[in-house]
């Protein structure tokens, strides 16, 4: 028996919203929901849809017990491959080649009885100021993300974007230990590269925030938020933004050419970008602790940034929070 072909379905949460909203496709619809994949994904294209906005259900409230299932790994990235990449790639930054990488990883668990509008749900209950979707399309099966990551937000021409970089395990005390000059150094490259991009594009009234640790489920990040007046289009600014620092590296094209060589698995829309404008209101986000769902398998990605000082062993250790955050909230995932 040929299963039925996948309705398309809109289903996100913005950041701090109460309740999800559902976009219900429609002919000439007056929101459009984006999703656009990594610049290098072979076989993967932008994915648009039109329709109208309607309210969903509430984020929390009234529900049945949740009962997260158990999942196993089926598949992913090796350990040593990755750490091997990691470690080619400090040798590119010591022969000068680039300052910075982002190297991915992916995991494949198994895991019964998911449902992907449930996955939405507590992912917008883990990370309530993030931005937290689920897309169910034909031509690209279920996909299901939360990002902390404003690639580009605000209304036209006044938008925002986020520096973010930097990494390490949330603390729960009153007091928290100051972030390693590694750190902060990773963080300053992308708002360095962020200001250029805006630069270059002719944007004016640019004004850059103060630097913030945000939280995301068991993890922390440096977080800076960049404003400014748009110049040109949409397309020029998204252009000049993305692949960012945060998911690509610096400088971009030697990066970007790195990546490609030694990443063995297609990243698909991980590190994309995905969100939706509403007339002069627009809210894209960089597409960070994503994955996909078939069946009762989902594969998830995670990545880091490495620069001169970067520990092998600790980046790895980083994709593997990342990972957690990412899956926590809707499974059990022993590791």
């Amino acid at each position: 028996m040929v299963a039925a072909p996948l309705e398309p379905t809109v289903l996100f949460h913005r950041p701090g919203a109460s309740h999800l909203e559902r976009l219900l496709p429609e002919v000439g619809g007056t929101v459009g929901f984006r999703m656009h994949p990594w610049e290098g994904s072979k076989g993967h294209g932008d994915l648009v849809l039109r329709g109208r906005l309607v309210q969903g259900p509430a984020v929390m409230g009234d529900e049945r017990p949740f009962e997260k299932p158990s999942a196993h790994a089926v598949g992913g990235t090796p350990r040593d491959t990755h750490l091997q990449a990691i470690r080619c790639a400090l040798e590119a930054i010591e022969s000068g080649t680039f300052e910075k990488v982002v190297l991915s990883s992916h995991l494949t668990v198994e895991a019964p009885g998911l449902e992907a509008e449930t996955i939405v749900r507590r992912l917008s209950q883990a990370h309530p100021d993030s931005f937290s979707w689920m897309v169910r399309h034909p031509d690209i099966g279920i996909w299901f993300g939360s990002s902390p990551e404003p690639l580009v937000q605000g209304q036209w021409p006044t938008l925002n974007t986020a520096c973010l970089a930097g990494t390490r395990m949330a603390h729960t005390g009153a007091q928290s230990d100051p972030w390693t000059d590694k750190e902060r150094h990773e963080q300053q490259l992308v708002t360095d590269s962020v200001l250029d991009a805006l630069r270059d594009s002719g944007c004016r009234n640019i004004t850059v925030g103060d630097r913030m640790t945000v939280r995301y489920g068991p993890i922390e990040h440096l977080r800076t938020m960049v404003s400014f007046d748009a110049e040109g289009g949409l397309a020029d600014i998204m252009g000049a933004l993305h692949p960012t620092p945060a998911v690509g590296g610096t400088p971009r094209a030697a990066a970007l050419h790195y990546i490609a060589q030694l990443e063995q698995h297609d990243r698909a829309y991980y590190t994309g970008w995905v969100g939706l404008e509403d007339g002069q209101d627009i809210a894209y986000f960089v597409n960070l602790r994503c994955g996909s769902l078939n069946g009762d398998r989902l594969t998830a990605y995670a990545g880091g940034g490495i620069t001169r000082g970067s520990d092998p062993e600790a980046e790895w250790q980083e994709t593997r929070n990342k990972l957690r955050s990412a899956l926590d909230p809707i499974v059990h995932w022993p590791e």
